[in-house]
């Protein structure tokens, strides 16, 4: 059996390295240590002898604790080479269970009757023809607080179209790809929206992994289908030349809130101290930005609660389950109405397109349990450590 070696601390049969005249092994080792243990020594600040301060000894016991470190952290990396593909290979067994939850959803196959036969049958009595589970993914989003606080009541009718939401992972697990599969609907052509996601330094990262790239697919609205945006007619008067006095009535387009502004880039957040060339830069692509495009951390909650929660239980935020007992507490709006009386609409000229709502449009709201499609949705539960958002 090898003998410790006294200045790393490993086992070792192989001699210790030859080295210069008056210098020691320690001596070296201490060199290639030296931006570290001069910090505890106390010595950063390029003095000759940066050891000063520590004893010989205690220099070596920390050489040899930062070797069991390193030796540490190659099993670590280990850990997460075998957990990657422990990972995929759960992903591939479960993938059964989900593609039968996609039949059962739609209506593909018919299920075992579970519920029990009433005593007493009513004659010519004709049981509603229902497909599958209608509106089954709205309103899971719905239940979901974070979530469907994005939803609004013009959404749901594109909402009920959403057939599935699936995710994705790297190989490597450094990030995923939330996939939203469409029926055909009135509102836009694609079959798929999706929502990219990629971290370092990977997903399994106990400490919070740092955001690095988020992307968006771009939404093919059909013509006036656009539910991200809403007509606006403005009341327009020339104040001089030969229309002086004469009144036009202009129509722009305004933001307003929806759940499909999340499929765009969020708003990251930048240094102050950016060079001129780089904030002319993001200023000119804030601008084509909505006042409504979710901020990095918001944005990546929502895809975190649909990858960590929605997906997975999707039956329990159905049912309202999995939103716990939230639904017993409601905010109390009563400071609001107040606040709102002391100020007036200073716009009195503007004049909205005959089909705008007069105020913007609501989640619907209501109890949790199954209500159809479009059904309600109550709070839950927060959902665990977001990563924090890194720049380039």
């Amino acid at each position: 059996m090898s003998k410790p070696d006294e200045t790393t601390g490993s086992n070792s049969t192989a001699p210790p390295p030859a080295a210069p005249a008056g210098q020691s092994v320690s001596d070296i080792q201490v060199g290639l240590k030296n931006a570290t243990i001069s910090d505890l020594a106390g010595n950063g600040e390029g003095e000759d002898d940066e050891n000063d301060n520590l004893p010989k000894s205690v220099i070596n016991r920390l050489i040899a604790l930062k070797n069991l470190q390193d030796e540490s952290q190659t099993i670590e990396s280990q850990y997460k080479l075998e957990r990657v593909q422990l990972e995929k290979k759960f992903r591939e067994l479960k993938a059964p269970q989900m593609e039968k939850r996609y039949q059962i959803i739609h209506g593909l196959v018919e299920v075992e009757s579970l519920v029990p036969e009433p005593e007493v049958v009513v004659e010519n009595e004709e049981e509603e023809k229902v497909v599958g589970i209608p509106g089954f993914w709205l309103q899971c989003l719905q239940n979901h607080p974070n979530v469907g606080d994005l939803i609004t009541d013009e959404d749901v009718t594109a909402l009920e179209s959403l057939k599935d939401i699936k995710c994705e992972y790297n190989d490597d697990m450094s990030g995923f790809k939330l996939i939203f599969e469409f029926a055909e609907n009135e509102y836009f052509t694609n079959k798929e929206l999706s929502k990219s996601y990629t971290v370092s330094p990977d997903l399994l990262d106990e400490k919070a992994p740092a955001l690095t790239n988020v992307e968006g697919s771009t939404i093919e609205w059909k013509p006036s289908k656009n539910l991200c945006v809403s007509e606006v007619r403005k009341k327009q008067r020339a104040k001089s030349g030969r229309r002086a006095g004469q009144v036009r009535y202009v129509t722009s387009l305004a933001d307003k809130p929806s759940f499909f502004h999340y499929f765009k880039e969020p708003n990251m957040t930048e240094d102050e101290d950016e060079e001129e060339e780089e904030e002319e830069e993001e200023g000119a692509r804030k601008k084509s930005k909505s006042k409504y495009t979710l901020g990095i951390d918001e944005d990546y909650e929502i895809g975190h609660a649909i990858r960590t929660a929605i997906i997975p239980e999707a039956v329990l935020w159905f049912t309202g389950e999995a939103a716990g007992e939230d639904d017993e507490f409601e905010d109390d709006e009563e400071d609001d109405d107040d606040d709102d009386d002391d100020y007036e609409d200073e716009d009195g000229d503007d004049e909205p397109d005959a089909e705008a709502e007069d105020e913007a449009p609501k989640k619907p709201k209501g109890k949790k349990g199954w209500k159809g499609a479009g059904g309600p949705g109550v709070p839950a539960a927060g959902q665990g450590e977001q990563p924090e958002c890194k720049q380039n």
